[in-house]
């Protein structure tokens, strides 16, 4: 299998990255995401996205345009919140930005997992100075 090549995109900036053939088993479950994003954005404005349009866009635009990840925020603690979920993962995600799972936490990196984890210490740390 050859090397593929797939777009990263930070803010407005388009980065092209060649991936090694062993590259691919981290990254394609993701692909996966990837592929159903492009299928709801042919849902939602009826057409293939363009090169300028944002993978994860505001659903409720009726114009392609990127998802505001402050509104995500606030909804994913919403969510959380209404689920009834514990409150060192709540801290944890509000620290880090990452909502660690069983479905991904073999997929994270291990920089990552270990500020999550870090987190739910500090959280524990803060609520309970003695221990």
């Amino acid at each position: 299998m050859g090397s593929r090549r797939i777009k990263i995109r930070a803010k407005r900036t388009v980065r092209t990255a060649k991936l090694k053939p062993e590259s691919m088993d981290v990254v394609h479950p993701q692909m996966d995401v990837v592929q159903r994003q492009i299928e709801r954005f042919r849902e939602k404005f009826g057409r293939e996205p363009g090169k300028d349009d944002p993978l994860f866009f505001d659903p409720d635009s009726f114009i392609p345009r990127p998802l505001d990840l402050d509104e995500l925020t606030a909804e994913t603690l919403k969510a959380m919140e209404k689920a009834g979920t514990r409150p060192e993962i709540v801290y944890a995600f509000r620290k880090t930005g990452l909502l660690v799972t069983e479905d991904n936490i073999d997929q994270l990196p291990q920089s990552s997992l270990a500020e999550w984890e870090a987190a739910v210490e500090e959280y524990f740390a803060l609520i309970d100075p003695s221990s």
